[in-house]
């Protein structure tokens, strides 16, 4: 199986042409749409989404994903594996936090394994990525594309900051309801002595694990990923608290 998550949204034709080569280089691949409206050029977006994606993936799948602001550019196509599934994409930091000390990895060099060589100086997509998940998913072994790669470039990740009654924590992303998702988990909120009725910068809000739990505050819950979420019933959070994708949020019990 082929996962496929992008930024190209859908208002051009970049996704099916992208599944149109993959089908023309193995016709027997499944191919599932994870999600292509990432925000634009924000990889440290696509790498929470990743993170948190990732283990849901059947053992054996190949992850495709394409967020890449710096196409054209030097930046290296790589293919690793890790934890028995496989990752196509660009080397810019958006397998950061799924990388483990176990995995390998390979720059996609080889014309071979390329829908269009020379490849399009602009649609890295097709030509290099999409067909070398193709091949991959074909059972084509990683050591075939190119050289091993030992060191991959990474982003930088503010872990939350906990203290007495208080977290402070950057914004991961926003999802497309208004959620605002973080990088908060239940052992930060349980160190920081957090209670069910707190404030977010500034704001109301209660520990829950439903969105109908809250009828007049914002509800903060534990996802389906492990972290913490901040959502407001039927409204949008992000609006709600003015954050976006990066911003601090401020998490403190009320005095």
């Amino acid at each position: 199986m082929i996962a496929f998550m992008t930024d190209w949204g859908y208002q051009s034709y970049y996704v099916g042409v992208a599944k149109s080569a993959i089908y023309t280089i193995s016709p027997n691949s499944v191919v599932i749409d994870l999600i292509h409206t990432i925000t634009p050029f924000n990889v440290r977006e696509a790498a929470h989404i990743t993170e948190r994606i990732f283990e849901d993936l059947p053992k054996g799948s190949v992850l495709l994903s394409v967020v890449d602001p710096g196409v054209g550019t030097e930046r290296k196509a790589i293919v690793l594996k890790i934890n028995g599934r496989y990752c196509v994409g660009p080397d810019n930091g958006i397998f950061t936090r799924i990388l483990t000390s176990d995995f390998s990895c390979y720059a996609i060099e080889n014309p071979k394994y390329m829908y269009k060589y020379p490849p399009s100086d602009t649609f890295h997509g097709r030509d290099i990525f999409a067909a070398a998940a193709a091949y991959v998913d074909k059972g084509t072994p990683i050591e075939e594309f190119g050289e091993e790669l030992k060191d991959l470039v990474k982003l930088n990740f503010t872990d939350p900051s906990v203290a007495e009654g208080k977290i402070e924590a950057d914004v991961a992303y926003v999802d497309g309801f208004g959620n605002v998702e973080t990088i908060v988990k239940k052992e930060h909120i349980e160190k920081a002595g957090i209670k069910d009725h707190f404030e977010i910068n500034g704001v109301k809000a209660i520990l829950g694990r439903k969105y109908a739990q809250a009828q007049d505050s914002l509800i903060a819950h534990f996802d389906s990923s492990g972290y913490l979420e901040i959502s407001l019933n039927q409204g949008n959070a992000s609006n709600f608290l003015n954050v976006s994708s990066g911003d601090i949020l401020s998490i403190k019990n009320v005095d």
